[in-house]
């Protein structure tokens, strides 16, 4: 056999060109998707008898999740085009213009209000956590006091015992106030007192009356006629009276929330959590287990390569760039020491 004429150096890098070109038609879209499917299938038929612990640590995803999610620098751009990005579909004709009921269906609504009306206890907490508040005690004083009080005047009630007070009643409160502001001030003194004084079981009658009288049925008919009432609204009429520049204060409001939020032990330990119950379940099972459960299969794999990889590959070969990435990939095997000395014991 003669021996070659050419150096190492020249037949490694006539390889290299040959080897470049190769891989490069074994990218083309047709025949990267059929190594795809080929290459996935033999893939899962191994995957399937290999454990999950046997792969990746509960440790290491842990780690990457504290990494990449609770302390990785998230950019302020983020918030700014999340919420460019909502104003845009806020303000679109056909955000404005789609019904309710095209998006959620009366059975779905039916649905969601028989399941929350199964939580009972939650819904007597919330009552009474609601009638609790300050707020509403104030309401009820402001809505009892102005009954009370006009009850009281406008029925002539102090006609009957104060001589005098039937006939400057004719002419309104407005009068009784200017006469005898004396006598209306003592009126209303002890409304307001007899009010105070018998708050707390104003208070406990209306949490019997709210526990007693708002059953299941009267919530969902009162819930179902409230549907009725704007299923039939475009998103544009419900969303009136909020701009804009309130969607994206919002949007900015949750990025701030979200920046303190992933830091917080609570978030922590959930993730753990999670983490825990899925090794838990299938870290010391096949993966065909968790492949069936998550309906992962080479042909789901096949079908996200079509959808993608013609495009990018057509780019990436276009631009010059998939040669180039192949011929750095490959070069340093081509021009390293080893390949050199047996090129040069066969040449």
């Amino acid at each position: 056999m003669a021996k070659s004429t050419q150096s190492p150096e020249d037949i490694a890098s006539h390889l290299l060109e040959l080897h470049v070109q190769h891989e490069m038609a074994a990218l083309d879209n047709t025949t990267f998707i059929k190594w795809l499917e080929d290459e996935s299938e033999t893939a899962f038929k191994w995957l399937k008898n290999i454990k999950l612990n046997q792969i990746v640590t509960q440790q290491s995803i842990n780690e990457t999740i504290h990494a990449n999610v609770v302390e990785r620098e998230i950019p302020g751009s983020i918030a700014e085009v999340t919420g460019e990005a909502a104003t845009q579909l806020f303000n679109s004709a056909q955000h404005k213009n789609t019904l309710l009921n095209e998006i959620m269906t009366t059975k779905e609504v039916e649905e969601f209000v028989d399941k929350a009306l199964e939580l009972k206890e939650h819904r007597r907490e919330g009552l009474n956590r609601i009638i609790d508040l300050p707020v509403y005690t104030d309401l009820i004083s402001g809505v009892l006091y102005q009954a009370i009080v006009r009850y009281i005047y406008d029925s002539n009630i102090l006609s009957k015992k104060v001589p005098g007070v039937s006939s400057m009643l004719k002419f309104g409160s407005s009068v009784i106030s200017k006469t005898v502001p004396k006598f209306e001030g003592a009126v209303e003194d002890n409304v307001k007192s007899y009010i105070s004084n018998n708050l707390g079981l104003i208070i406990s009658e209306s949490k019997s009356f709210l526990e007693n009288n708002m059953t299941d049925e009267e919530l969902k008919t009162s819930t179902m006629d409230l549907w009725d009432v704007v299923e039939g609204k475009s998103l544009g009429e419900l969303q009136t009276g909020i701009d804009s520049l309130d969607l994206s204060e919002f949007v900015v409001l949750g990025y701030e929330f979200w920046l303190r939020f992933r830091k917080s032990e609570y978030f922590k330990q959930s993730y753990e959590l999670i983490v825990d119950y899925v090794y838990e379940k299938y870290g010391d099972v096949e993966l065909s287990v968790l492949f069936d459960d998550f309906l992962m299969t080479p042909e789901r794999v096949k079908e996200e390569a079509e959808r993608f990889a013609p495009q990018v590959l057509t780019i990436l070969k276009e631009s010059g760039q998939l040669e180039a990435l192949l011929r750095r990939r490959l070069k340093s095997f081509y021009t390293s020491n080893a390949a050199s000395k047996y090129l040069a014991k066969i040449s």
